[in-house]
């Protein structure tokens, strides 16, 4: 539902359906607005999902009907059919029925349309406008919107790196963070620019909208991968724009003086072109609270995002289609969810400067990718193996095996030369992907990093072993062995 400058609602087909069947005949209006349906006759057009219908009173407009059904033949319903016949209704086998979201306008709102036939497509442009600003008052209306972010691997807290050069730069075709490296996005969730309780960050789809508009009920945020995959990130709530806001602006503008320098380095880090940024003014366009935003751990691969307008940064309405699937993705964000197969691109990643753009064999992609064919060659079927693919609690877990009697064994990969470090980052996020879903049955948890586990390390690692009741491995990865069984030794 994208409004334009006109103030007219651009993605949507709008009608008008006159309530009384013929001059001079009684109105049906009472009967349809009763049952929240309006109906259509074949000849004159069929309602899409999310057209809105204007329900009209000889010439007053007294409702607003949007589509959320498919056209259902009126015959199927003999007691409507009986209903409607009383108001001298006819053509029953040409007229079908639609489910509706039904806004009756209030009365110091009606408004005029001049036109007589019964069921006719909107020309008028003052009377879509007209239209759209009264199904905007419409208290059960809620202004959800879903944008793009950036890509980002660290969670939008600092900045991961984009493959840019120089020759992009100041090309308005081209994406920014492939001019600079770097997108101010990317540290829209960062804990530094939190002010009791209110993140305070930039999101570029913003800067699209409308000056009319100051909250957004629910902002749907997703990404796409390197890999071209489109994921959800989360859900903003009762979000802010102040952008031209003079106070809100004053008060983050001189805690991104503060941590300015700080900024700098962490896009030397991933060379990214931080002498732009000495020049560029970064200033948030939003703020949300915290405490309500639903965030997943990772970014969530979906397949419903679908369409070459979601490969744009534009504040797109939330489509009534997307409301489900997305809303399904939220319920399901503490279970575990097994999905086998092998996720794309696990071994490389692109390196990128100003100079070139490199494709790196990834540690963690190295030492995943022999895991998985170590299962294999142990025996274990693909259907049974996942690579992150299975999630729990908004997280991707490294490899999941399913064993026969639908148990788990879920391992976590670190890439530290320390076993005693690889322990620690581990231990945190293997026991929550283990216990948060209370129906999951894991028999082992294996931690797997390239260290081997030695003196203390040992002696500490067998002392957890003794005080938790599931079974606890490490598993040394060996990548100078060629024989892939020989590739892991078990401790």
């Amino acid at each position: 539902m994208e409004v334009n400058k006109q103030g007219i609602f651009t993605d949507i087909t709008f009608w008008k359906l006159g309530c009384n069947w013929g001059s001079g005949q009684p109105s049906f209006y009472n009967e349809i607005k009763s049952r929240d349906i309006v109906i259509g006759h074949q000849s004159n057009g069929i309602y899409m999902v999310g057209d809105i219908v204007l329900l009209g009173e000889g010439h007053s407009i007294k409702a607003l009907a949007k589509i959320i059904d498919k056209p259902i033949p009126i015959n199927s319903q003999p007691a409507l059919v009986s209903a409607l016949s009383k108001f001298n209704v006819g053509d029953f086998g040409k007229i079908s029925y639609y489910n509706v979201e039904l806004y009756e306008i209030p009365q110091k709102e009606i408004f005029k349309y001049q036109l007589q036939q019964g069921i006719v497509r909107v020309h008028k442009e003052h009377i879509k406008r007209k239209a759209t600003q009264c199904w905007l008052q419409n208290p059960s209306y809620s202004d959800k919107r879903i944008m793009r972010l950036t890509w980002n691997s660290n969670n939008w807290e600092f900045p991961s790196g984009h493959t840019w050069c120089e020759k992009n730069q100041n090309n308005s075709n081209i994406a920014y963070e492939n001019q600079y490296g770097y997108g101010h996005e990317e540290w829209l969730l960062n804990e530094r620019f939190r002010i009791d309780g209110y993140q305070y960050g930039y999101i570029r789809g913003v800067n699209n909208l409308s000056t009319d508009v100051e909250v957004i009920d629910q902002i749907t945020l997703y990404t796409i991968r390197e890999d071209k995959q489109r994921c959800l990130v989360g859900n903003l709530y009762n979000v802010e724009i102040i952008e031209g806001v003079k106070g809100e602006e004053n008060k983050i503008k001189d805690l991104i003086s503060n941590y300015k320098s700080a900024m700098l380095e962490e896009l030397k880090e991933v060379n990214a072109d931080f002498e732009h940024f000495r020049q560029d003014q970064l200033l948030p366009n939003v703020k949300f609270s915290w405490e309500m935003a639903e965030l997943f751990q990772q970014p969530i691969p979906v397949d419903f995002l679908d369409g070459a307008e979601f490969n744009r940064f534009q504040a797109y309405y939330l489509k009534e289609e997307l409301i489900e699937p997305i809303q399904k993705e939220f319920e399901e964000k503490s279970k575990f969810k097994f999905q086998a197969g092998k996720a794309l691109n696990t071994g490389e990643y692109t390196k990128s400067t100003s100079k070139k753009n490199t494709k790196v064999k990834r540690r963690h992609g190295e030492i995943t990718d022999d895991l998985y064919d170590y299962l294999i060659t142990a025996g274990n079927s693909e259907n049974n193996i996942s690579v992150e693919k299975t999630r729990v609690g908004g997280a991707i877990l490294d490899v999941v095996l399913k064993e026969e009697s639908d148990t788990y064994v879920l391992f976590e990969i670190k890439t530290s030369n320390s076993a005693l470090n690889n322990i620690r980052q581990a231990f945190g996020q293997i026991f929550e992907y283990a216990f948060l879903d209370a129906e999951i049955k894991c028999t082992k948890l294996v931690i797997v990093g390239p260290a081997s586990l030695q003196g203390n390390d040992k002696d500490y690692f067998n002392r957890i072993r003794e005080l938790i009741n599931i079974k606890l491995e490490y598993w040394e990865y060996k990548s100078s062995e060629k024989n892939i069984e020989n590739k892991f030794i078990i401790e």
